[in-house]
């Protein structure tokens, strides 16, 4: 790096001068709190900025910068601000610190992996924090962006892993200095916090996030400026390591001028706020006032399930709902094969893999084989009758699902994929669907869901088939017919092609289908269960996608 003229040291003193300032008349108003103790005894605090909206509300970590041996929560006081003021729930948080740096209480070195430990124990605590929505966030400068990325690309999603991370002149491969360490103090830094000298590049590599990133890396927004005191090279490094991936949910900024950090905050803040909007699982934009629970007895989806033959490729079967509400939902998903040769199917699925994928496509749980299950599942009488046979359990936060259940090893049958919603008041079910394959008239795609509440549930059922190759889907059906049956199996209602009938109340429910040719029907139904299968008009096999969606009561 090269030496900066006595001019830019001024500005970055002026800048400093600011945010402390501000950090002062912050700390005035806003709490300051305990969120955890490390394994030292050394307890760590947050600093929290509140919404002026009503809660819960997805929430931001803002993790300062400092050379990982300085720094505090007061460096992120703008942007923390900035974030409640959007509607965001932001905590200021500190972490040990390496030497020569300390906290109150401190006795262990602070070294890695000690503060990627207590950020992911602040992800934790925040996910929990009843303030919180269940969605967790991080904006972090400096050393902060390399925590922002180090959790954004190792834990598990729901826990210790954040949903969406920004990163603003962040340290990504403290094995690279260049382009001119002799100048740089980012290698003293670095060498220091993983406490080994410059040239060990094997451990310095290891404990970068570099190193840890795959595929299932959070969405990340990666900004620095072109003459950053942080090497230019570091996010050369990590965008490089993402592109070689494929990961497509990372944007990058690079700014005039040589700012650091969170000293270009005030530039940034709208396109960070977009993009964490953007990229948080089911919430494009905080959402100032929560839907109210359902009222007792309203109509509503409870369990769905829906089988069909299972390929390989566009032949899996895919099941999407959406959570609908204020609160978070606990739902069980089965993915069955082997068992339903007891109801008599032929050719079924032999291992059927389930996986769960939220709104971002990261990937939530999956489960092959179901071996040790927790006991309420066992004792509401969910447990697969097969042990190949796959199911996960889990609570979510309202947004939109995928479940995907595939064949182990590519294998191909019949299967049934379930959604059980295991607490049916405060959130709801909606826009339920399924695509599977249809193998013939004999073997079409049953989709079964129930219409729960005591009063009746208005729906409107599609058959989709063309329109799927808008979606790059090959092989779907070209004429999809849907029928409607109730409990015992009398026929409610059947199209062929949605403007042959009721084509009026298609209309009106403003999402007809695409494609003439698809099928669709609007009915009142009384609580109770319900079966919609769908075949192809010629007998002729492809892919298709059956949908449920809950209507407005007239």
């Amino acid at each position: 790096m090269r030496s900066q003229p006595r001019f830019h040291l001024l500005s970055r003193l002026f800048a400093f001068a600011a945010v402390f300032f501000v950090a002062l008349a912050q700390a005035e108003s806003a709490e300051q709190e305990v969120f955890g103790t490390a394994p030292d005894g050394t307890q760590l605090q947050w600093v929290v900025d509140t919404p002026a909206t009503p809660g819960p509300w997805p929430t931001i970590l803002v993790i300062h910068g400092g050379g990982f041996k300085g720094g505090g929560p007061g460096s992120g006081a703008l942007c923390a601000r900035d974030l409640a003021a959007a509607g965001y729930l932001a905590l200021s948080i500190e972490y040990r610190l390496a030497p020569n740096g300390s906290l109150p209480g401190q006795v262990s070195d602070g070294r890695f992996p000690q503060q990627s430990d207590d950020v992911k124990m602040a992800v934790r605590a925040a996910r929990s924090d009843p303030r919180c929505n269940g969605q967790v966030g991080a904006v972090g400068g400096s050393a902060g962006g390399y925590h922002t990325a180090f959790v954004a690309a190792t834990g598990s999603y729901g826990d210790d892993r954040i949903d969406v991370g920004v990163s603003l002149s962040g340290a990504y491969d403290f094995s690279d200095s260049s382009p001119d360490p002799g100048l740089n103090p980012f290698i003293q830094d670095a060498t220091n916090y993983v406490g080994v000298p410059a040239s060990d590049t094997a451990a310095l590599r290891a404990a970068s996030p570099v190193s840890f990133v795959d595929a299932t890396v959070a969405p990340l927004f990666l900004i620095n400026s072109a003459q950053d005191p942080m090497p230019i090279s570091q996010l050369a490094d990590m965008t490089a390591k993402l592109d070689s991936l494929g990961v497509r949910t990372y944007q990058t900024l690079t700014l005039a001028g040589s700012l650091h950090a969170f000293d270009y905050w005030a530039t940034v803040k709208d396109e960070v706020i977009a993009f964490l909007g953007a990229h948080f699982s089911g919430v494009p934009t905080p959402t100032p006032t929560p839907a109210p629970p359902p009222a007792e007895g309203v109509a509503q989806l409870l369990n769905v399930s829906t089988r069909a033959h299972v390929g390989s490729g566009d032949r899996v079967m895919i099941g999407g709902f959406i959570i609908r509400g204020a609160l978070r939902k606990e739902v069980v998903l089965r993915a069955l094969g082997p068992s339903l040769t007891q109801a008599g199917v032929q050719g079924v699925l032999a291992d059927p893999v389930l996986a769960l994928y939220n709104s971002a496509g990261h990937l939530i749980a999956k489960n092959d084989n179901s071996t040790a299950l927790p006991q309420n599942l066992v004792a509401l009488g969910l447990k697969p009758g097969n042990p190949s046979e796959s199911i996960i359990s889990v609570t979510l936060v309202p947004g939109s699902y995928t479940a995907v259940l595939s064949g182990a090893g590519n294998s191909s049958g019949a299967a049934l994929l379930e959604l059980y919603d295991l607490s049916p008041t405060g959130s709801t079910l909606s826009n339920i669907s399924t695509r599977g394959e249809v193998v013939s008239n004999d073997d079409p795609i049953i989709g079964g869901f129930i219409a729960g509440g005591t009063k009746p549930a208005k729906v409107i059922v599609r058959a989709i088939g063309p329109s799927l190759a808008l979606e790059g889907v090959t092989g779907a059906i070209s004429n999809p017919v849907l029928e409607l049956r109730n409990s015992d199996g009398s026929l409610l209602f059947a199209n062929d092609n949605w403007r042959s009938d009721q084509e009026q109340q298609v209309l009106d429910t403003t999402i007809p289908p695409r494609d003439d040719r698809e099928s669709a029907i609007v009915a009142t139904l009384a609580p109770g269960n319900y079966t919609a299968i769908v075949r192809d008009s010629a007998g002729a096999s492809g892919v298709a996608l059956v949908e449920v969606y809950n209507l407005p009561n007239d």
